[in-house]
């Protein structure tokens, strides 16, 4: 079983009818946010046990739990073709190549979220999956966006010949995101903490481009440079 620990993620998840089981903090039962929480688990007859402060303290992955940690069912992982039979002509998929810290997947899930992502996708191997951690800092993003975990390469070929454009967003690229149209079914692809994308990656990708910067700085944390990309992708759309 799995868990979501912090106000906000509990929240959230008991909205969208995630959580099976909730622990409270005794002793804080009954502020406001806590008593909101307490009520949505009743309301989805979500069975709830108050414990001490140091029950949660050593059941808790992240130190973070505010009083509360929900316990999910096993953690599932959507498939592209669940996510492709959609009933959309303009999805958008964010394809992470190898985001192994936990604030960055969780980030990147919050954006999406609010902009409208209709997955992400990460590999198997040397990726952070969908932990505590990812889901404290996704905020209730990952009740919202589906995670599909698999082979980049086998998705990318999926949605290329789904009629997707492919798009990698790298440094080393000569267009920036502000001249490449960014709309319609498009799946982005960006890389890692450590790295840019791999050379098989972006031989893959109908286009490359860039975020403009200063000489100031050289490059941005992979989670805001997705917020980045996303949100030119929601003004191209017209939506804000």
């Amino acid at each position: 079983m799995s868990q979501v620990e912090g106000r906000n993620p509990v929240k959230a998840s008991l909205q969208n009818g995630k959580v099976k089981r909730l622990l409270v903090n005794k002793q804080t039962r009954n502020s406001k946010k806590v008593l909101e929480i307490i009520r949505l688990a009743t309301k989805g007859n979500v069975p709830v046990e108050y414990v001490a402060k140091d029950r949660l303290e050593k059941e808790s992955e992240t130190g973070r739990h505010q009083g509360v940690i929900g316990y999910l069912s096993k953690v599932s992982y959507a498939s592209i073709e669940d996510i492709l039979a959609k009933d959309k002509r303009d999805l958008c998929l964010v394809l992470l190549d190898k985001v192994q810290d936990p604030q960055n997947l969780g980030s990147i899930l919050r954006t999406g979220a609010a902009t409208g992502v209709d997955a992400v996708v990460i590999p198997r191997k040397s990726s952070v999956g969908l932990t505590p951690a990812v889901r404290r800092a996704a905020m209730g993003g990952d009740t919202v966006v589906p995670v599909v975990q698999g082979s980049l390469h086998r998705v990318v070929k999926t949605l290329k010949d789904e009629g997707f454009t492919v798009i990698g967003v790298d440094g080393s690229a000569r267009i920036d995101i502000y001249s490449e149209r960014l709309t319609g079914a498009v799946a982005f692809i960006l890389g890692g903490e450590h790295h840019g994308l791999a050379e098989q990656i972006i031989d893959k990708c109908d286009s490359v481009v860039r975020i403009p910067m200063s000489q100031q700085a050289s490059s941005l944390n992979v989670g805001v440079a997705a917020a980045v990309v996303l949100y030119e992708r929601v003004r191209q759309q017209g939506k804000i």
